[in-house]
């Protein structure tokens, strides 16, 4: 949204709709971390992506969507016929699927994301949606080998812990674990620890969130 009198422009404001709780919110503490944007509501159900949309105030209020195709009440593919008509959509899938990308096109998306794309990835995406861009991509990376140390300082990024913390828990120094992380993130082909989890959960390396 934009403001009024010469002030700055308000944050653009994003519907984040997937049914994976823990990518959801891990995304939308990605998007409200960006001076631009702002994550206004997400949702886990088709439903409940409507809900967000029920009031006159609320609808305006939303920018962009981003919606997965796998929701547990109703076609993601509808909702983006419903919602692009508004606003920009793009479309994030764990099936990046050349047939799906036509169909999600068809029905007004403006992008086309494999969820495990790195979040700047996914960022750049929603400004270039707003900008009025399309954006496509169906490139996905599944053939990561890790070895069994790596998945170890994986999983500790996984439960929140830092270098030093892995560290201790390992009986390894914090310098050969911040090796461990970079080794990680050239691997996975992201820049931050946060992309790391995010692209490790969706390619199912490891569990986030799971108890210590």
């Amino acid at each position: 949204m934009t403001g009024t009198g010469g002030a700055r422009p308000d944050p653009a404001a994003v519907l984040l709709v997937d049914d994976h709780r823990v990518f959801a919110d891990a995304l939308a503490i990605g998007v409200a971390a960006q001076p631009d944007l702002t994550c206004a509501a997400v949702a886990y159900t088709a439903a409940a992506a409507r809900a967000a949309l029920a009031g006159a105030a609320i609808d305006a209020a939303i920018d962009v969507a981003l919606v997965d195709l796998d929701l547990p009440d109703d076609s993601g593919m509808r909702l983006v016929e419903e919602f692009a008509a508004r606003r920009p959509v793009i479309v994030l899938t764990a099936h990046p699927r050349l047939d799906l990308a036509r169909r999600a096109a068809a029905a007004g998306a403006a992008g086309f994301l494999a969820k495990d794309a790195p979040l700047p990835e996914i960022l750049a995406a929603v400004r270039a949606a707003l900008a009025g861009s399309a954006v496509r991509s169906w490139e996905t990376d599944t053939d990561v080998h890790l070895t069994a140390r790596e998945l170890e300082v994986l999983s500790g990024l996984g439960r929140g812990r830092d270098a030093t913390r892995i560290a201790a828990d390992l009986g390894i120094s914090v310098h050969t674990t911040r090796d461990h992380i970079r080794a990680l993130l050239a691997k996975l082909g992201v820049h931050s620890q946060l992309d790391a989890v995010v692209t490790a959960d969706r390619l199912r390396l490891i569990a986030v969130g799971t108890a210590i």
